[in-house]
């Protein structure tokens, strides 16, 4: 970070360790992916504040720094003292809280929108899809990225990416995750690595990149994050306790402590000479490393926490600056080290001035349509092959068709009163089942956040095109879930209606079970919540749908609810379906409040408005649509994590 530091890493020379799942002695280079321009990063008296009016808590406190290409710089501090919280404020990754202070990439702003494709992100946990393999992952980013290329190109930016990380042993072998058996934990983070490389931009962001890793595995990532530096990157890593050889290959180090910078300059003996000349700590022991001796400095003094009692951690929980940490941070700006930064920063453009910085057209994402059409080319792809995917919402329909076809066979030509009440209540049953059935998909997008999350933030694609993906994927999938469920049971139940009018209402009650399914999944914080509402609407709706208690006895306060339920037009559509036109429908011999004799149809109150099928199924066209439109605007204005 200082001027008179060389621009490329003191200890190139170590650049050709070996790495994991790669051949002993490897030296591949990353000039394949050279960087096509240098981006210095200058900020001025950077700020951020979380909470409200009353009682906000400052995360960063007016710090100044600057991040040069060419060189590796480590954030080091205590947890919580900001260090994720910058590099997420510099690369526009903060959806919540207050920036206040002038951050400039070259010498100029740059919007907001454009941040995603100058800067990298490597987030501290491996998002990526499970399913995929090495190479499919970097080429289902690199088409959501770069559609601009054409298929020679991307390829050719994916052998270069895999090539140049090590990966080309790996490049078959799925990612994996909790449930599935894949690569290594080094090889998962290097391909993190490499899908932020697939832009080639000029600065890439890494939180705790080392983090999980064993010391060997560890040392890969700092090799690599080295070799990054020296093709002209700016590379800035957060990183908890590294290694005296890991912390060797960093060229620069920053650190903060409750918000506020209390040192900037270079990573070697310069930053000893720094804390023992300048808060005069006792230097380095004998056979101590300087990484570690840094991590002690790190800690809070013993006294923060202990002033008057509890008086200091009181202040602490507040959001107030504990004394110690305060003077060490104006010790700071009052030092050399201090000013050589600000002078170093003056040169890097922290000034500002001149026209925003822009990105080629080159660089433009995916549009809504195409995102949609590689999201359902790689991932339903992969989903339409997994038993995990297929088992809940195969098994179910497998399971209840059986069911209704061993307990109802041939009830549905008997003419009898008791088996006329049968099929009613059993096309009751296939309707309500669809809505608990829905339940299968519940997970998928709820424990999907985490990678959309990620690919949100990366710019892969946008809200609204993600879920029409779960969408479509889902409906496709349900057309032959629901034409295998009435082919179980139609012939043998004896059904009289339509056959394809009865596929057609059991899809669509289907398809809107699902899309409420996935409106709740939206909105609710965590998978136990979401798993709990479903049910207890779908079972609301069930006691509007005529069955349990009839729409004729249904009190007056409670009246309305049957035209809100789905469920109440889509038994009302099977009714129609089998019972239109057939002696058993005509036959009266029920008896309502009143005394009076009713056919079948007239008792439940299917008829009049609901008494024609196609006008109910057109009535199920309703809330299909509501319940898609709710998600849809949740899931683009609600984000369960902040950041």
């Amino acid at each position: 970070m200082l001027a008179d530091m060389p621009s490329t890493p003191p200890t190139s020379s170590v650049l050709s360790d070996t790495r994991d799942g790669g051949s002993k002695g490897h030296q591949q280079s990353l000039s394949t992916t050279a960087v096509e321009r240098k981006l210095p990063i200058a900020f001025s008296k950077l700020s951020y504040e979380v909470g409200k009016k009353d009682n906000k808590k400052k995360i960063l406190d007016e710090v100044d720094g600057v991040f040069q290409p060419g060189r590796m710089c480590a954030l080091m501090g205590p947890s919580g003292c900001g260090k994720t919280t910058l590099i997420d404020v510099l690369s526009g990754r903060k959806n919540t809280g207050t920036v206040s202070g002038t951050v400039y990439f070259g010498g100029v702003t740059c919007a907001h929108e454009q941040l995603k494709t100058l800067c990298g992100y490597v987030e501290q946990f491996d998002n990526l899809v499970q399913e995929l393999t090495v190479e499919e992952m970097f080429m289902y980013t690199a088409e959501l990225k770069l559609p601009k290329l054409n298929k020679v190109e991307r390829t050719a930016r994916v052998e270069e990416c895999i090539s140049a990380l090590g990966l080309s042993t790996c490049r078959k072998t799925v990612i994996g995750g909790a449930l599935i058996r894949g690569i290594s934990g080094g090889q998962l983070k290097r391909t993190n690595i490499g899908l932020s490389l697939i832009t080639r931009p000029p600065v890439i962001f890494l939180d705790e990149p080392t983090s999980g890793l064993d010391s060997f595995m560890a040392h890969e990532v700092c090799l690599i994050m080295a070799q990054l530096a020296q093709e002209g990157r700016t590379i800035v890593a957060t990183i908890h306790s590294p290694t005296a050889r890991s912390f060797a290959l960093f060229d620069d180090l920053v650190m903060l402590r409750s918000g506020l910078m209390t040192y900037a300059g270079p990573s070697n003996s310069a930053a000893e000479t720094y804390f023992t000349t300048t808060l005069g700590v006792p230097p380095l022991g004998v056979g101590e490393s300087l990484p570690e001796w840094l991590v002690d400095l790190t800690c809070a003094a013993p006294s923060e926490g202990a002033e008057g009692g509890n008086d200091g951690a009181d202040k602490a929980e507040a959001g107030e600056v504990p004394a110690e940490t305060k003077r060490i941070a104006d010790l700071y700006k009052a030092s050399a080290a201090h000013a050589a930064l600000l002078k170093l920063a003056e040169e890097n453009g922290a000034k500002g001035g001149g026209k925003p910085l822009t990105v080629s057209t080159s660089l433009s994402r995916a549009n809504p349509l195409s995102a949609v059409l590689i999201l359902l080319k790689y991932r339903a792809g992969k989903d339409y092959k997994s038993p995990e995917f297929l088992g809940p919402r195969i098994g179910d329909k497998i399971i209840f068709g059986l069911v209704v076809m061993s307990m109802y066979w041939g009830e549905g030509s008997k003419t009898d009163p008791q088996s006329i009440q049968s099929i009613c209540g059993v096309l009751f049953m296939v309707t309500a089942l669809c809505g608990y059935g829905a339940a299968a998909v519940v997970p998928s997008l709820v424990l999907d956040r985490p990678l959309f999350y990620r690919e949100i933030n990366d710019g892969c694609y946008g809200e609204l095109s993600y879920y029409a993906f779960k969408m479509l994927e889902e409906g496709f999938l349900c057309i032959w879930t629901s034409l295998l469920f009435i082919l179980i049971v139609y012939w043998a139940v004896g059904f009289q209606g339509n056959f394809g009018v009865m596929v057609l209402i059991y899809y669509l009650t289907t398809m809107i079970s699902i899309s409420l399914a996935y409106a709740i999944a939206t909105i609710a914080p965590n998978l136990d919540a979401a798993s709990a509402m479903l049910p207890t609407y779908v079972t609301t709706a069930m006691f509007g749908g005529g069955l349990i208690m009839t729409i004729s006895t249904m009190p007056p306060w409670w009246s309305w609810w049957h035209w809100t339920s789905f469920i109440r037009y889509a038994w009302a559509a099977q009714m129609n379906n089998h019972f239109d036109g057939t002696a058993t429908g005509q036959m009266a011999f029920l008896i309502d409040k009143n005394g009076q004799q009713q056919n079948i149809m007239q008792f439940f109150s299917i008829d009049g408005f609901i008494g024609s099928t196609w006008v109910c199924i057109g009535m199920l066209c309703v809330p299909l649509a509501f319940f898609v439109t709710c998600g849809g605007c949740v899931i683009k204005r609600v984000r369960h994590v902040s950041r």
